[in-house]
C-alpha cells in the first residue's frame, strides 16, 4: 500500500522546478506558497462567500472562507495521516506532504469562482445558452456569405459546450495551470498531485454524464482547453479511466463542513436570523429527517451531534451558562471532521479507486445535519431580500458585460487578430476597427498571451480551425470576467454602459 502513496504523492510538475533536490514535503510547501502569493488568490478577498460587497469585515469573503476550508482540510488530513502512519501505509515524510497537498487544494478550491458566485456562473451560462451559437455562426460567416451552419451542428455544440455549463471548478483549473503565469505557459506550475487533489468532478464539459463511469459527473470538472492536461495527470497516476483522486475527497468534505456552518454564522452576525430559533429549527429538522428515513439505530456520531444540538439549545435558554455559536461551530466541526477521517480509513480501498461516493454520505446522520443546515440557509438566508437584490444586480452586471464584449465573439478571426494589434485601425477587409481594440486593451496581458499561445497550437488548415479558435476567444472573454472582483465587475459594467467614468 505504501507504493500507492509513493505514486500519488508526487513532486512531478509539467515543467521541472528550477530548484533541484528538494524533498517531497518542501515541494508540497512550494505549491502552497505559489498559490498564496498569486493575484487570483488575493482577489478572493473582494469576492463574496454569500453576502456581496459586505461592509461588515467580520462576515466571510471567499478568501476567509478558503482559509477556513484549508484549516478544516488540514484537521481531517492530520487525523487520516496519523492513521496511515500507524498502519505503516505511508512514511513520516509522506504524511507531512499529504497534509500540505490537501491544505493547498482547499485553499485553491474557489479560485475560479466568478463575481457573485453561483449567480455569476448562471449569468455566463445563460448568456451563452441564448447567444453562443448565434455568435459563433456569425463569426464563421462573412458579410457577403452565410456559412449555412445550424445550431445543431456538432462543431457548434462542441465549441460552445464549455460555456453552457460554465462553472468555477473548471475555471479554477485554468487559473492555476495557465492564467496565473510567470514567464511561460505553465501558470503556477503546481505539482500534478495538487492539481489532481483540486479536481472535484471527472467529466470534461464537452462530455455527457452518462459517457463516464463515475459517481462524479454531475458537473464538468475541466474545460476542453485543459483536457490534455487532465489526461496527462491521470496517465501519470496510472488511472485506467477517469476517476476522483483520493485527496480530493478530503477537500470536498472540508468545503461542505465549512460553508454549511459558516453561512449560518454570517447570517446571525448580520442580524438576518436569530441564534436561538435558528438552532432549534435546525435541530428539529434534523430529527425529522432522521425519523422519516428510518434512522432508528443510534450510533456514536448521531449521539454526539444530538448532544451538540441539545447543548446549543439549552445554552440559548439559560443566560448563566450560554452555549455560544462558537461552541456550536467548534463542537460540530470536530465531530464532522473526525467522522470524515474515519470514513476515509474505513473505506480506504474504495477511496483509492475513486469509487466511494462521499466521506459524508447524504443518508448518514452527519450528512443529515449538513443538509439541515443547507435547508435552513436556503429557506431563511439565501432568499433574504438583501441577498436577492445584490445577486440580481450582480447577474445584470455579468450578463451585461458579456453583451458589451459580444463584438469580440461576433467578428471573424481575421478581424479579431487585427484588433489584438492596437496600432492597427482597419481589418483585412479595410473596415475600421474601433470598439474591439479598445475593449481588448482592458484585458490582462497574461490572458491575451494565453490565448495567443493556445491559438498558435491550432492548425489553420484544419476544417475546424474557426470553431476551435472561437472557443479560445470565448475563454479569453470569460477568463477576464470571471477573474473580476464583485466591485470591479459592477464598476466595469457601469463604465462600459456610460453610467460612470
Amino acid at each position: 500500500m505504501q507504493t500507492t502513496y509513493s505514486k500519488i504523492l508526487s513532486s512531478e510538475r509539467f515543467r521541472n522546478s528550477r530548484v533541484d533536490n528538494r524533498s517531497l514535503d518542501i515541494e508540497a510547501e512550494s505549491d502552497r506558497g505559489r498559490l498564496l502569493f498569486c493575484p487570483a488568490f488575493r482577489r478572493l478577498q473582494q469576492k463574496a462567500q454569500v453576502f456581496s460587497m459586505e461592509p461588515n469585515a467580520a462576515v466571510r469573503s471567499r478568501l476567509t472562507h478558503s482559509f477556513e476550508v484549508s484549516q478544516m482540510g488540514r484537521y481531517i488530513a492530520d487525523q487520516v495521516s496519523e492513521s496511515l502512519r500507524e498502519n505503516k501505509i505511508i512514511t513520516a515524510d509522506q504524511s507531512s506532504a499529504f497534509v500540505t497537498f490537501i491544505e493547498t487544494a482547499c485553499l485553491m478550491h474557489d479560485i475560479g469562482n466568478p463575481p457573485f458566485g453561483h449567480f455569476g456562473e448562471s449569468a455566463i451560462s445563460e448568456w451563452f445558452r441564448k447567444n453562443g451559437a448565434d455568435s459563433l455562426i456569425k463569426s464563421c460567416s462573412n458579410r457577403d456569405h452565410n456559412s449555412g451552419l445550424g445550431k445543431k451542428d456538432p462543431r457548434i455544440i462542441k465549441a460552445t459546450s464549455d460555456f453552457l455549463q460554465f462553472d468555477g471548478n473548471p475555471q479554477g483549473l485554468r487559473v492555476a495551470s495557465k492564467l496565473q503565469r510567470n514567464s511561460d505557459e505553465f501558470g503556477l506550475n503546481l505539482t500534478k498531485t495538487t492539481l489532481a487533489s483540486y479536481i472535484k468532478y471527472v467529466r470534461c464539459c464537452t462530455q455527457k454524464p452518462e459517457d463516464i463511469d463515475s459517481p462524479f459527473t454531475k458537473k464538468g470538472g475541466y474545460f476542453s482547453t485543459e483536457e490534455d492536461l487532465v489526461k496527462s495527470i491521470w496517465e501519470d497516476f496510472e488511472f485506467e479511466k477517469p476517476q476522483r483522486f483520493p485527496l480530493a475527497y478530503i477537500m470536498e468534505a472540508a468545503d461542505d463542513i465549512a460553508y454549511c456552518i459558516s453561512d449560518l454564522e454570517d447570517s446571525i452576525e448580520k442580524g438576518l436570523v436569530e441564534k436561538k430559533p435558528s438552532l432549534e429549527k435546525i435541530y428539529l429538522d434534523w430529527k425529522e429527517r432522521l425519523a422519516q428515513e428510518g434512522h432508528i439505530k443510534e450510533e456514536q456520531t448521531e449521539n454526539k451531534i444530538h448532544e451538540i444540538f441539545q447543548n446549543a439549545i439549552r445554552g440559548c435558554r439559560e443566560d448563566k451558562t450560554e452555549f455560544t455559536y462558537i461552541d456550536f461551530r467548534t463542537s460540530l466541526n470536530r465531530v464532522l471532521a473526525t467522522y470524515s477521517a474515519n470514513q476515509y480509513m474505513e473505506n480506504h480501498d474504495k477511496v483509492i479507486k475513486g469509487s466511494f461516493p462521499s466521506l459524508i454520505p447524504s443518508d448518514s446522520p452527519s450528512g443529515k445535519v449538513l443538509e439541515a443546515l443547507k435547508y435552513f440557509c436556503r429557506s431563511n438566508v439565501y432568499c433574504h431580500e438583501s441577498v436577492q437584490k445584490i445577486e440580481l444586480a450582480g447577474y445584470t452586471a455579468i450578463y451585461g458585460l458579456m453583451d458589451h464584449f459580444r463584438c469580440l465573439l461576433d467578428c471573424d478571426y481575421n478581424r479579431f487578430y487585427c484588433a489584438l494589434d492596437y496600432s492597427k485601425n482597419k481589418d483585412g477587409n479595410n473596415n475600421p476597427i474601433i470598439i474591439e481594440k479598445k475593449l481588448l486593451s482592458l484585458f490582462p496581458k497574461n490572458y491575451i498571451r494565453t490565448y495567443k499561445e493556445d491559438r498558435s497550437k491550432l492548425d489553420q488548415k484544419d476544417d475546424e480551425f474557426k470553431f476551435k479558435e472561437w472557443n479560445l476567444r470565448a475563454h479569453l472573454v470569460t477568463d477576464f470576467i470571471s477573474g473580476m472582483t464583485d466591485n470591479f465587475s459592477t464598476e466595469t459594467y457601469q463604465t462600459l454602459s456610460g453610467m460612470r467614468l
